[in-house]
């Protein structure tokens, strides 16, 4: 019997949070075996994590994906994936487009990766994993079905072996017009600031220097312990900067309307806090901003 590959390709386009997704998903399937390969030719498993803020960065994906229908014939125990924002927003469009594809993973569900990477091996049918939909229930159990995706983290993925991304809030409640990542992301939340801190500890042990906390919206961080106390932003950076090996703390993409004295204090008197503001300009048209 021919032994099973185990190697891996992964093409990521997108913001931040899709590379630190990438390195999470990496991790995951490293940790059963996979060898990361360059070429998506010389992967058992192909996956793509996408972007769906503008319309360029899906049709780069829907032409990757049509190279590879013949690849997929000559070799059909490929597994090609589709994962993040655009397989959260555009399932059936995914389906359609490139019936080839066997996996599609909305941005809320990534852990599930290893799991339906085997179910498909296993069954030969295409695995679909999809977070709700904000019209689709209540808000907790929309909340509830975007996971928080924090398995063990892969090193060769991050942008140097001294910086690293640090997720710390996922999701967006302010609806802008010309956006779609409240849909994409699901609503915002906020992750525990001791696993906050705990992962930025490992990563300082490991030789990283530089931090950047992450978010939709990052400056709307807050998280409420349930007792009365509640951390902000700013609390989280002051506890990061205690942290012995890490030089530089960032924060990205912040909100304009979430923009507090306290943190913009924060980042004044904290040596190790970087002395800039991440603020995207979406529009420059005062009737798109109003509708």
């Amino acid at each position: 019997m021919k032994p099973e590959t185990k190697t891996l390709y992964i093409d990521t386009v997108g913001c931040q949070m899709n590379v630190l997704d990438s390195e999470l998903v990496v991790g995951s399937l490293r940790r059963q075996g996979y060898t990361l390969v360059h070429e998506p030719t010389a992967a058992d498993v192909i996956l793509f994590n996408t972007c769906s803020v503008r319309a360029h960065a899906e049709e780069k994906i829907y032409s990757a994906l049509g190279r590879l229908a013949r690849h997929k014939r000559k070799h059909p125990d490929a597994v090609i994936g589709v994962l993040g924002c655009m397989a959260q927003k555009d399932q059936e469009e995914v389906r359609r487009r490139a019936p080839h594809v066997d996996l599609v993973v909305g941005t809320g569900q990534l852990a599930r990766v290893p799991e339906l990477v085997d179910a498909v091996k296993e069954t030969r049918q295409p695995q679909y994993a999809l977070s709700l939909g904000r019209s689709d229930a209540g808000k907790d159990a929309v909340t509830a079905s975007f996971e928080s995706f924090d398995p063990p983290r892969d090193a060769s993925m991050r942008p140097t072996p001294f910086q690293a991304y640090v997720r710390i809030q996922i999701g967006c409640d302010k609806f802008c017009t010309y956006c779609v990542v409240p849909s994409t992301r699901g609503p915002e939340q906020s992750r525990h600031p001791d696993h906050i801190v705990s992962e930025c500890r490992q990563l300082a042990a490991e030789g990283c220097k530089e931090v950047t906390l992450i978010g939709q919206t990052v400056n709307s961080y807050k998280f409420d312990h349930g007792d009365g106390r509640r951390s902000r932003l700013s609390d989280l950076i002051a506890r990061i900067h205690d942290i012995a090996g890490i030089e530089r703390i960032k924060f990205v993409t912040n909100f304009p309307k979430d923009m507090t004295d306290d943190l913009l204090d924060a980042v004044r008197e904290l040596p190790k806090a970087v002395k800039y503001l991440h603020v995207p300009v979406q529009s420059g048209c005062d009737e798109v901003l109003k509708r």
